[in-house]
């Protein structure tokens, strides 16, 4: 994402529009928190009625509403909460991904937290590393939105047993080994949706959509960085008056 703070990463790198784009054609509003244009170069990822390119890892209604991504991927450290599915599935008008298992939920609570986010109008659900292989078929048998499997290291037996268990597209978040896994996935289970996470730099995020990711998943600077930022800005306004 881009945003007009200094930030030191991708998100300082707003787009810059020629002369001719500035005054003679029509742009759309560009949101605080936009999409580095380097993501088009994706094949995209169905989800949907859509075809998406750039996921918001965000829960933060704020972040949400700025940011001008294709999709919203909703996981958070706690339970699932159904109350937080509805509202940003409500509030989101594009495709939200919502976390359903992972290390803390599992089992029929799980099941039911994905029933619960397809019947609220969820694109997708999205299970943890720790989830089991059985609980996630349990999910595919119940649910017609598609289950996204997160993958954090090139574990090849791991991610067969995903796909037998009826992973329909994996999110490669393995740090710096993302770009890694992403191209080994590529190899070994070809034209296998993927979509994977675009680091914090330019360098990270050309590497995963190098490696073949569908999809990019973008983490945005929190709010409380955000207002570090704006507030250092407005500070060295207000040194000029003085």
């Amino acid at each position: 994402m881009e945003t007009n703070l200094n930030f030191d990463s991708f998100w300082d790198n707003r787009k810059r529009f020629t002369l001719w784009e500035t005054f003679f054609r029509k742009q759309p509003h560009q949101k605080e928190l936009s999409t580095p244009q380097i993501i088009q170069n994706c094949r995209g990822l169905p989800l949907g009625n859509r075809t998406v390119k750039s996921i918001l890892f965000s829960t933060d209604m704020a972040l949400i509403e700025n940011n001008d991504a294709d999709a919203i991927l909703a996981v958070y450290p706690f339970s699932p909460s159904p109350k937080i599915m509805k509202m940003l599935v409500d509030f989101s008008e594009k495709p939200v991904i919502c976390g359903v298992g992972g290390g803390k939920t599992k089992g029929r609570k799980s099941l039911e937290m994905a029933l619960y986010a397809e019947q609220a109008g969820a694109s997708g659900v999205i299970v943890n590393i720790p989830f089991e292989d059985r609980d996630l078929e349990k999910i595919r048998k119940r649910i017609s939105i598609p289950v996204v499997a997160s993958v954090g290291n090139p574990d090849w037996n791991f991610i067969k047993n995903r796909i037998n268990a009826g992973a329909d597209i994996f999110h490669v978040a393995g740090g710096k080994l993302t770009a890694k896994i992403v191209e080994g996935i590529s190899d070994n289970f070809p034209n296998f949706p993927i979509m994977a996470t675009g680091g914090n730099n330019m360098q990270s995020l050309e590497e995963s959509i190098d490696s073949g990711a569908g999809a990019i998943v973008l983490t945005p600077p929190s709010a409380k960085d955000l207002f570090r930022l704006a507030m250092k800005k407005y500070r060295q306004g207000v040194r000029h008056f003085f």
